[in-house]
């Protein structure tokens, strides 16, 4: 039996080994990136995992120069635009850019009519005209979209790029002390659209639909006083 005694104490200690080092295994965590839990978690929930204000906040200003890049590029210095708003069959809009400036105008033939100025820069319009007539609007070398905002009236706009003879008109004459002024939109289908402000010095003054517009001799005629017309365009840098 003593003989024995030495062998059995090994294989004792190697035992206790193997037993110590499966626990020492069981015991010891897998190395899982940084946050592996936490994205898991919220995968689970459904939901995503937060993004920081800075992520953000970064992300924006690395995409905004290349997006005004591409709005600038594609927005005309010289343009022309002219169409019917939307809802309403009888209300049209025109507008006229050259280099960093508009020239707009919007009628309906009667009640409804407004001259607007303003800037245009990197495809977007920013105009405004009397008694709080606005026109905001985006632009490209295809066409122009937005709102104006005149006499009491809302309209949605999308017109596309025009030559003549279609685009903005206007016309002013002095009869017997009154200023008249008239403006017309030619759309491309041959259509005018146009109103006569008879008092146009006047702080409200009084509109009717314009005499139809001679586009070829340039006139137009309001009883026995001839208009000499003036086609705005910015493609030709003509009225402003």
């Amino acid at each position: 039996m003593k003989r024995n005694t030495p062998l059995i104490t090994l294989l004792t200690g190697g035992a206790l080994g193997v037993i110590l080092l499966v626990a020492s295994m069981l015991a010891t965590p897998s190395k899982a990136p940084t946050g592996y839990g936490a994205a898991t978690a919220a995968t689970a929930a459904g939901t995503a995992a937060p993004v920081s204000a800075a992520t953000v906040k970064s992300s924006s200003t690395a995409a905004s120069p290349e997006s005004k890049a591409t709005a600038s590029a594609s927005a005309p210095s010289r343009a022309d635009f002219a169409g019917r708003v939307k809802h309403d069959a009888h209300a049209s809009v025109a507008i006229s850019i050259h280099g960093g400036q508009a020239i707009a105008y919007v009628c309906n033939g009667s009640a409804v009519e407004a001259w607007f100025k303003g800037t245009a820069s990197g495809g977007r319009l920013v105009m405004t005209g009397k008694n709080g007539a606005q026109l905001s609007a985006r632009y490209d070398s295809r066409r122009a979209f937005g709102d104006v905002f005149a006499d009491g009236f809302h309209y949605s706009f999308s017109v596309y790029t025009v030559r003549k003879p279609s685009g903005l008109y206007r016309a002013t004459a002095d009869v017997r002390g009154a200023k008249i002024k008239a403006g017309w939109i030619v759309l491309p289908d041959g259509t005018q659209v146009g109103s006569l402000e008879s008092n146009a010095d006047a702080a409200v003054p009084s509109a009717t639909s314009a005499p139809a517009l001679d586009v070829a001799a340039a006139t137009a005629r309001d009883g026995n006083t001839v208009l000499h017309v003036t086609a705005i365009s910015g493609v030709a840098g003509t009225g402003f």
